[in-house]
């Protein structure tokens, strides 16, 4: 028992070591979870009497919104490798595919959306992924077994190149627990319990502990062997926080998106409830009640209003203090607060709330603003993906397991030898919203407009993922415009990959017109006049009529230099005419 106690102590010791980094946490959950909130008496640091609180949704709907937006992003897999075909390439890519499906399943049985959401709200409110993962065979039946692992309860640490060591926590009924480990010792009348399930490079032990407070010790359950020789944990912070190595940045380390506005919301809650507070009084205040008998009067009359309060005859008792320009100082904190919380989260514009159109420009510059608070999470997914990816293949591969995967209907099956190669897999995610997509398209016709190639406008503006296709199918489109024929082709062979008796028909038809034309003289057709281009969707600089006033018919929408060059030619003649007539 006693080698069971100093394997037990570094579970104790680390879990001290992580304690800033939980607290903070707690906090954010408290937030993300909206937890009410108290106003606090200054002097005595406990709840203020007679005031009424309010907890504003602020920190709710900006966690609930950037994980909506993180979850539209399209993760596209790339495999890389020398000497590799694309048919490799895309082997590895389905099965990449499949066994997240297989995974996703038996999470979904486990009532877990996804490991990609779990992922997700990971990333935003703990700001630390980690996941166990286990191969291994059931009856002849391949079992992925995959444990997510919420980070506020994982504690690890790391040796020269890799983990050596993973503890973490999770809270299970009594019922499970002894129907599992029926020799566990449960005391008093607890209903749960915490299994803490760490990991070695040799061994795994389980114990039990207290679910909900720091572990000073535990009753061993379990103990076996590690056949892989490696922790099988995934670990991976997000790139956002403090790399200080003091005591006190620990907890800043892999920052949740709360970390901008975490000390801002108590303000705004506390605002809330100070003017809420005032409102409330304002229609249910005290009444003084000025008598012979004074402050020893023991029934003053009833008011309508809250209370009565008896005073002093000729004095007007105990009054508040006067505090001057209470109202005009609300007024610019609140503005103040607001404008702060806002640039710390997602600007209003991803909220539906401007009153006013922008330009191009702008809503550039307010979306972008997304790129910090999402661009180090899909990163630290992707670093995650591809983590767990190389130990699922690694498992895989060396246990020779040969397995039908992927959804019903749609299985293939995979063979050691098709996944033990060496190559680079990486995840790319596009994180985009209809706002920038429309800044996009205008500053996207107006480099069209003075030459830019369409590639380089379709790659850098644009950031389409396969501009060289896109450019194709326009160029496919614009010859079926040219040439009947071209067009006549293609909509024949559409009619035969229908496959009906009537679309081959039709396709018959086509075939016999498509005849007529190639029998005909050839036309050179007339040169087209250079299209004019139309407007833009949003002025690409300013004029936005931030005011709500009516916008100018020319001024700030991108035109077509010939159309430029005439409006110039038009304004003038109207000058010289103006001139010669005056």
């Amino acid at each position: 028992m006693a080698d069971y106690e100093r394997e037990f102590q570094w579970i104790s010791e680390t879990e001290q070591d992580f304690q800033p980094l939980f607290k903070r946490m707690d906090r954010d959950a408290d937030m993300y979870n909206q937890i009410e909130y108290a106003l606090m008496d200054l002097e005595t640091n406990r709840p203020s009497k007679d005031v009424v609180n309010i907890t504003m949704n602020d920190p709710k709907v900006f966690a609930d919104r950037a994980q909506a937006f993180m979850n539209d992003a399209s993760m596209q897999t790339v495999v890389e490798g020398r000497h590799m075909s694309d048919k490799d390439t895309s082997l590895i890519e389905n099965f990449d595919a499949d066994i997240r499906y297989e995974i996703d399943s038996r999470l979904m049985a486990r009532d877990i959306s996804s490991h990609y959401s779990f992922n997700i709200e990971q990333a935003c409110i703990r700001g630390t992924l980690g996941a166990r993962y286990i191969s291994w065979d059931k009856d002849g039946e391949f079992i992925p077994d995959m444990l997510p692992a919420d980070s506020r309860y994982l504690i690890y640490e790391y040796g020269d190149k890799d983990l050596d060591r993973v503890a973490f926590k999770t809270i299970r009924s009594k019922a499970s627990i002894l129907a599992k480990y029926p020799r566990s010792n449960f005391l008093g009348t607890s209903k749960t319990g915490g299994i803490q399930e760490e990991w070695t490079k040799d061994l795994c032990r389980i114990w039990l502990v207290d679910p909900y407070k720091p572990v000073s010790e535990g009753q061993m359950l379990k103990e076996s062997e590690n056949i892989f020789g490696y922790v099988p944990f995934v670990v991976q912070g997000v790139g956002a926080g403090s790399m200080l190595q003091d005591e006190k940045s620990r907890e800043h380390r892999f920052e949740s998106i709360f970390a901008n506005n975490r000390l801002l919301y108590e303000h705004l809650n506390m605002l809330g409830s100070i003017l809420q507070t005032l409102n409330y009084f304002a229609f249910n205040r005290p009444d003084l009640w000025e008598s012979d008998s004074g402050t020893l009067a023991k029934k003053p009359p009833t008011s309508r209003s809250r209370k009565t309060l008896a005073i002093d005859k000729g004095t007007r008792g105990l009054m508040p203090s006067a505090f001057k320009d209470i109202g005009q100082a609300t007024r610019l904190f609140y503005s103040l607060l607001l404008g702060a919380i806002q640039r710390g989260s997602l600007p209003n514009i991803d909220y539906g709330n401007l009153t006013f159109p922008l330009s191009a420009v702008a809503i550039s510059k307010l979306t972008s603003q997304k790129d910090a608070i999402f661009s180090p999470r899909l990163q630290a997914i992707a670093l995650f993906n591809r983590k767990l990816h190389y130990m699922i293949r690694n498992q895989y591969v060396d246990g020779g397991y040969e397995a039908e995967l992927g959804e019903e209907g749609l299985e293939r099956t995979y063979k050691p030898a098709d996944l033990d190669k060496k190559y680079k897999i990486a995840y790319n995610f596009h994180s985009v919203s209809p706002e920038q997509d429309i800044a996009n398209y205008a500053v996207a016709q107006q480099a069209l407009a003075i030459g830019m190639s369409r590639e380089s406008v379709y790659t850098k503006i644009i950031k389409l993922q396969d501009p060289m296709g896109e450019i194709m199918k326009s160029r496919a489109e614009r010859a079926e415009q040219l040439d009947p024929v071209i067009a006549m082709f293609r909509y024949g062979h559409a009619l035969i990959d229908q496959g009906t008796e009537e679309s081959f028909l039709e396709a018959d038809l086509v075939a016999m017109k498509i005849e007529n034309l190639l029998n005909q003289p050839v036309v050179e057709p007339e040169p087209q006049k250079p299209q004019v281009q139309g407007r833009s969707l949003v002025p690409l600089m300013e004029g936005g009529g931030g005011r709500g006033t009516p916008m100018d018919e020319d001024e700030g929408w991108a035109s077509a230099p010939e159309e430029m060059m005439r409006k110039e030619e038009r304004r003038g003649e109207v000058v010289r005419k103006s001139e010669a007539e005056g």
